[in-house]
């Protein structure tokens, strides 16, 4: 039996679906570069200058409402930051915007193995960032995570797109 022929409106749904994950992947290198780029700085700029700097910008907020979640939680995570090693920090931001602009490096120059490699990573930093984000009650994480996994799905629909199981 022959496949029906697509129809215009079938065309436009998977246009539209490509430029998402198309623009999905952008968003990820971007991100990725980013990520790659802060974990340098953190590298190079003394962990106590940070909580200085947000101890400053924060300074106002809080005389004004001494209980702002925002300058709270800033101010929180900036003395978190000062005591414990930056290294790991600076490590995995890392490691973990190369991945990121590698995999989708590969998916844009057509590498097969990147999508895979793309899903497996993607699995995990959703894993991790679900994790955390329950953990921590963070809603951004947890966003991030349903980001991945929407991205996940889009990979997995573009690779068997791309290369459909053999018959």
């Amino acid at each position: 039996m022959e496949p029906l022929p697509e129809t215009p409106l079938e065309r436009t749904a998977e246009r539209d679906v490509l430029w998402i994950f198309d623009l999905a992947l952008i968003v990820k290198a971007f991100d990725g570069t980013m990520e790659a780029l802060g974990g340098i700085l953190v590298l190079l700029v003394p962990p106590a200058f940070f909580l200085r700097v947000v101890e400053f910008v924060t300074a106002g907020e809080l005389a004004n409402d001494p209980n702002d979640l925002v300058a709270t939680t800033l101010r929180e995570a900036a003395r978190s930051f000062a005591v414990h090693p930056h290294y790991f920090i600076s490590l995995y931001l890392v490691a973990h915007g190369i991945i990121k602009v590698a995999l989708v490096a590969g998916i844009f120059a057509g590498k097969r193995i990147a999508y895979p490699l793309f899903m497996a990573a993607l699995v995990i930093f959703a894993s991790y960032e679900g994790y955390r984000g329950i953990v921590q009650h963070g809603v951004l994480l947890q966003a991030l995570a349903i980001f991945d996994l929407i991205l996940l799905a889009l990979t997995y629909y573009e690779y068997r797109r791309r290369y459909p199981k053999p018959a």
